[in-house]
């Protein structure tokens, strides 16, 4: 038998069901918005942890998103390619090279942003603002970020790779 929502009542009781159907309908979302500014989800994660974190190295980097070395290879090119971010020598390191954003790169952060704070609005728009805290701060436990501070634009909308 299904539920109000259609899922069968086996399937819309569990938890692990439930968070990979938000997971599916939120990212479908997030996709489409930065898709139009020619980004991936990987893209956007790499985009945003070098803007938020500073400089990088291309391995912290694919641990910081939990991207595979091999793919983040492809992902850090693009963006590189594109003119977004910039590799240079890490001075303490010069076997190492650091990832550093662009003045083009930190415009389209600010783009993705926003498309990503619409996209987000479109996903939770039958839930609540005060909801959408207890939403993010739940979903953050759940996450195992705990020591994350869910911050305002977080329950206004905010994308998460």
């Amino acid at each position: 038998m299904a539920d109000d929502n259609g899922y069968p009542s086996a399937l819309a009781g569990r938890v692990g069901f439930l968070l990979a159907r938000a997971h599916l309908v939120a990212r479908e979302k997030a996709d489409a918005a930065i898709g139009k500014l020619g980004l991936t989800a990987k893209a956007y994660g790499a985009l945003a942890t070098v803007v938020s974190d500073g400089a990088v190295s291309q391995q912290t980097l694919s641990r910081r998103i939990r991207v595979d070395p091999a793919t983040i290879v492809d992902v850090v090119d693009s963006l590189e390619r594109s003119g977004y971010i910039v590799r240079k020598r890490n001075p303490r390191d010069r076997r190492e090279y650091a990832l550093h954003t662009t003045a083009k790169g930190r415009a389209l952060f600010s783009k993705a942003e926003k498309a990503l704070k619409i996209a987000d609005e479109e996903t939770l728009r039958e839930i609540k603002s005060d909801e959408r805290r207890v939403l993010m701060e739940q979903l953050t436990k759940i996450a195992g970020a705990s020591n994350t501070p869910v911050a305002d634009d977080m329950v206004d909308g905010a994308f998460g790779p």
